[in-house]
């Protein structure tokens, strides 16, 4: 299998959807205003949340996929899957009607709209139900692709899904309706579309269509599944809480804000992402065949290299974000409130991406319990650190949050792996693979803001030195992590060619 094919696949998906979301942001802004804007994030958080519905059956259909690929028994992985489509029809009928019957109360009392109507609020979260259920079987099929080693596959389908919906939606609030209603009936159609696909290209993916429906099968993967959601749970819990909050507490402007610096630092899901969903199914065939040495290879290995591109983009976004925004949208005012809460969720998120390693290892290990009692550790103190933050600072607060639970994440959750599931995740791994990385990229990013600083250059110029410091980092990162050979070795384990580590 090539790695670095699935990796350039996965990343080229996650390129795509953070340049579709950049590049129609200001139309958005321009056709239907700031606050309908905040409806937008509104919805994006409620997906995100909704996701615990889930309960880790995506992922359980990944791991299953895999190891039926490497023990002979891929009609059950079928079986599987037509089992579950039918629990994720129920599901989506489930989350249609109750977003429905909720949607007065969010506009009522949730959302702090100040121009927008209540009943266009209202009307807005009810178009949001149906797009969440039309949305909803995405992840079962994708995760599907992803155990069968497709992501070119699912990827593909994402951008050219993906680009077409941008396109529609533009074009129909330029020349059409200018409405949020009109946003969502559009949304939901290519998101419909885009389950019909998925499900075409997985089935055919895993043949054996004439596998039968076993809900008894379920009991078999019960246990893992179980733990998995809740593993989910607790994750989504983390990473949404503060925009739950917010969304209560902050008008709606303010919350619109929050949401373009999460926008922003979602650039970080260029890598994350693709990581996750490249190594998570190899993880799991190495684990199935025994292969503990060609595991800590790769672990090691893909922690330097995607710990190092990761930081030089997240320190990018913390010393630049304000410069990035003036270019965006051209407002100084927004640039000044959304660049110092940019700068903390960037920091977080890039705690939290280095910890994808640990998590896919939790998992591809069966040991999924392990990682819930991280999730749900840190839910404890996540709940009222951001309740206290957000009360005192505002959307501010939120970020800086995120910011210090997942620097907590990364201290237990390292020491935790390294106890629990491999020794070689532990605190060397930690030391070596990401401190490192980190401390190669942070230094050039420093020094470039300084100079940015004392000569008071442009927005442009700002840009360009920051991107000259990230490669900088970068060169940095990979010539303390990597001599020479052993990194000719890892592209070459990339690339599909035999190493001794294999």
């Amino acid at each position: 299998m090539r790695l670095a094919r699935n990796m350039a696949v996965a990343m080229a998906n996650s390129v795509v959807l953070v340049l579709i979301n950049l590049i129609a942001l200001p139309f958005y802004l321009r056709f239907l205003g700031m606050e309908a804007y905040g409806l937008i994030g509104f919805y994006a958080t409620l997906q995100t949340v909704l996701q615990v519905l889930d309960v880790g059956l995506a992922p359980t259909l990944s791991r299953e996929i895999a190891h039926g690929a490497e023990t002979g028994q891929q009609r059950r992985s079928a079986s599987l899957l037509r089992t579950l489509e039918v629990v994720y029809v129920a599901v989506a009928i489930v989350i249609a009607v109750f977003v429905l019957l909720t949607a007065p109360w969010i506009g009522d009392y949730w959302l702090q709209a100040k121009t927008l109507p209540t009943e266009t609020v209202t009307q807005a979260v009810m178009l949001m139900g149906i797009n969440l259920a039309c949305r909803w079987p995405i992840s079962l099929y994708h995760g599907g692709l992803i155990g069968a080693h497709r992501l070119a596959h699912s990827s593909a389908t994402s951008i050219v899904i993906n680009v077409c919906a941008a396109v529609t939606t533009i074009a129909v609030l330029a020349w059409g309706m200018r409405s949020i209603q009109v946003f969502f009936v559009v949304q939901a159609v290519f998101g419909l579309l885009q389950v019909i696909v998925l499900r075409v290209l997985v089935r055919r993916v895993l043949g054996e269509r004439d596998a039968p429906y076993d809900f008894g099968d379920l009991k078999r993967v019960w246990h893992f599944s179980a733990w998995a959601g809740g593993v989910a749970i607790a994750g989504l819990l983390l990473s949404q809480f503060d925009k739950v909050v917010l969304s209560r507490i902050v008008s709606l402007e303010s919350f619109a804000h929050y949401m373009l610096a999460t926008l922003l630092v979602s650039g970080l899901q260029i890598l994350t992402r693709p990581a996750f969903n490249t190594l998570y199914p190899k993880f799991s065939a190495l684990i199935a065949r025994g292969d503990t040495a060609s595991l800590e290879y790769l672990y090691d290995s893909a922690t330097k290299l995607f710990a190092t591109a990761l930081f030089a983009l997240a320190f990018g976004v913390v010393f630049q974000t304000k410069p990035l925004v003036m270019l965006w949208l051209g407002n100084a005012k927004v640039a000044e409130d959304v660049a110092p809460v940019a700068a903390w969720l960037a920091i977080g998120s890039a705690l939290n991406g280095v910890m994808y390693f640990p998590y896919s290892l939790q998992l591809a290990a069966g040991q999924p319990k392990l990682a819930f009692a991280t999730a749900a550790g840190l839910l404890v103190v996540i709940i009222p650190a951001v309740l206290l933050l957000a009360m005192r600072f505002g959307i501010l607060g939120g970020a800086l949050g995120w910011a210090l639970v997942n620097l907590l994440y990364v201290v237990a959750g390292t020491w935790l792996t390294g106890r629990k599931v491999m020794v070689f995740a532990g605190w060397s791994w930690l030391q070596r693979n990401v401190t490192v990385p980190a401390l190669a990229t942070f230094i050039p990013a420093l020094i470039g803001a300084w100079i940015c600083s004392m000569l008071a250059v442009g927005p442009w110029t700002a840009l360009g030195t920051g991107s000259i410091a990230a490669l900088i980092g970068i060169a940095l990162g990979v010539a303390g992590s990597f001599a020479p050979s052993e990194f000719r070795r890892v592209v070459a384990m990339a690339f599909g060619r035999p190493t001794s580590a294999q």
